[in-house]
C-alpha cells in the first residue's frame, strides 16, 4: 500500500499552545502581530523611507522592502536575510507594480477557526469545483497546480481570459493573489484562543472604491472569501466537538497542505530540541521532553 501523508491532528487547531498602504508621510500607522504592537511610518514622499518601530519603546524593527512595493518584516533578531528566507521570491513577482495598486479596501475580523484553518483551504484548489464556482469557471481546478518553495509555495491557475493571475502563500500566514487587475492580500493572526483567529484582508486596484470596475472585482474576489469562511467555520466547529482527529492527504491535489504541514511539524520539532537542550543543563534526563510527533503536541 502507498504511503500517504496525514493531516496535522485536530488537536493542533483546538488545543492553547505593500508600500501604497502607507501613502501618507510622519503619520503613525499602527499594527499588531503575535500581541506585538508596532508602527509603520513612511519618513519622507519617498516611499522608500519606511520605517518600521516597536510601540512600546521605539525599537526598529526588522524589514525588507521589495524593488515593486512589498514591505515584509521579522520580529525577530535572528531571522535570516529576506532572500534566504524567501529565495526566488522576488524575481517570480518581478513583472509586477504593486506601487501602482493603492489600497481601496481593508477588511478586519474575527474568524472563528483556527488560523491554520485558513491556509489549509488556500493551500489547496481540490474542492474549488464544488465549493467556489465563479472562481471556478475563471481559473480551471483540472489544471490548478501547486509548487512548494523555501518558506512559500506558488499557485498556477490557467485562466479562461487573458490573465492567469499570480498566486502565493507566504509561510506562515499570509497569502497574495493577483488577477483581474487587482491585488488582495490576507494575513490571520492566532489569537489567545485557539479556535479564533484575527483575519485582515487588504484590497488594491487600480480602479476607485466604489467604481464599477472595482466593485465587480471586489464582489467577485470577496465572494471566493465568503466561501472559505463558511468552509473553515464548519471545519473548526467539527474539530471542537472531537468528531476528527486526523486524516490522509491527496499527494497531488493536496500537496501545498503536505507542505505547510510538515513545515509546522519541522519548526516545532526543532523548538522543542532547541528547549531540551537549554533544560538538559539543569534537569536529570528522565525529565526531559520525548521527541515530537504530531500526536505529541497542541499548537
Amino acid at each position: 500500500m502507498t504511503d500517504w501523508d496525514v493531516t496535522l491532528p485536530a488537536s493542533w487547531y483546538t488545543s492553547s499552545g505593500a508600500v501604497t498602504k502607507f501613502p501618507e508621510t510622519n503619520v503613525n500607522y499602527e499594527h499588531e502581530l503575535a500581541q506585538i504592537d508596532f508602527i509603520v511610518r513612511r519618513e519622507t514622499e519617498d516611499w522608500r523611507s519606511i520605517k518600521i518601530t516597536k510601540k512600546c519603546d521605539g525599537t526598529v524593527i526588522r524589514s525588507h522592502l521589495t524593488p515593486n512595493g512589498l514591505l515584509f518584516l521579522t520580529l525577530s533578531d535572528e531571522t535570516c536575510t529576506f532572500e534566504d528566507f524567501f529565495p526566488g521570491f522576488e524575481e517570480s513577482t518581478a513583472h509586477a507594480d504593486f506601487t501602482e495598486l493603492p489600497l481601496r479596501r481593508p477588511l478586519k475580523y474575527k474568524a472563528h477557526n483556527n488560523w491554520k484553518a485558513a491556509v489549509d483551504a488556500y493551500q489547496e484548489c481540490l474542492h474549488c469545483a464544488y465549493a467556489h464556482p465563479e472562481f471556478a469557471k475563471t481559473f480551471k481546478p483540472a489544471g490548478y497546480r501547486v509548487i512548494n518553495k523555501h518558506n512559500y509555495s506558488q499557485h498556477m491557475a490557467t485562466g479562461t481570459g487573458a490573465d492567469d493571475g499570480l498566486f502565493f502563500f507566504l509561510f506562515p500566514n499570509c497569502s497574495l493573489s493577483l488577477y483581474a487587475g487587482g491585488l488582495t492580500c490576507w494575513r490571520i493572526n492566532p489569537s489567545e484562543i485557539p479556535s479564533q483567529a484575527r483575519m485582515e484582508f487588504d484590497y488594491y486596484h487600480k480602479a476607485l472604491a466604489g467604481s464599477d470596475e472595482f466593485e465587480n472585482w471586489y464582489k467577485f474576489t470577496r465572494n471566493v472569501a465568503v466561501e472559505d469562511i463558511e468552509l473553515c467555520e464548519k471545519t473548526q466547529a467539527n474539530l471542537n466537538v472531537g468528531i476528527y482527529s486526523k486524516g490522509l492527504l491527496n499527494p497531488e491535489k493536496e500537496n501545498g497542505v503536505i507542505y505547510f504541514h510538515n513545515h509546522i511539524l519541522e519548526l516545532c520539532s526543532a523548538q522543542m530540541e532547541k528547549d531540551n537542550n537549554t533544560q538538559s543543563t539543569v534537569k536529570p534526563l528522565r525529565e526531559r521532553q520525548p521527541p515530537l510527533s504530531k500526536d505529541l503536541i497542541s499548537y
